[in-house]
């Protein structure tokens, strides 16, 4: 069982640090590892113990991976306990989350620069504004760009936004995605 405590905490450990980098915080990201590693549903009380955190503070992580998608309830007859398990189809997950919360802030975002832009582009000719004009016009595009990406994921079925990925991934020298 070493080794599998071991690929367990380190699954802890990657996915606690990408949720706290995604601003979702290190908990709930620990606490669905904990889950898609686990064969049955889990209750509140057994999260917090793997975990050494308050039931309180599963419960909140819970709500915010209840709304993303990432996990679901379930309540076992004769048991007055909430058990809790990982959505295991990580494609659908990433769907749901750009979905969910990088859109909205994607379209903030992007009518910000717009303003920006415009409001620059009205200001009295200079060689500061001409230069700020054209870095916000970059960004611009780069946010067009990043936005149509976003749309053509959210358009293709998961396996096959998989296939081209590998098939992108293939045509790569070294790096991680190719092997």
């Amino acid at each position: 069982m070493g080794e599998l405590d071991g690929a367990r905490d380190l699954l802890i450990d990657a996915l606690g640090r990408q949720s706290a980098f995604w601003g979702v915080g290190k908990v709930t990201g620990q606490l669905y590892a904990v889950l898609y590693l686990s064969d049955r549903p889990l209750s509140l009380g057994e999260l917090a113990e793997s975990l050494g955190v308050t039931k309180g503070n599963v419960s909140v992580a819970m709500r915010s991976l209840e709304a993303l998608g990432m996990v679901r309830r379930s309540l076992p007859a004769g048991d007055r306990r909430v058990f809790f398990e990982a959505e295991p189809d990580v494609w659908l997950i990433a769907r749901r989350v750009l979905e969910r919360r990088s859109k909205p802030e994607f379209d903030e975002s992007f009518r910000l620069v717009d303003e920006g832009a415009a409001l620059a582009a009205a200001g009295p000719a200079s060689p500061a504004r001409d230069f700020a004009v054209a870095r916000l016009a970059a960004l611009q595009g780069f946010y067009a760009e990043l936005d149509a990406i976003v749309a053509a994921v959210l358009r293709l079925d998961p396996r096959r936004l998989a296939r081209l990925l590998r098939l992108t991934a293939g045509r790569r020298a070294g790096g991680r995605a190719a092997r």
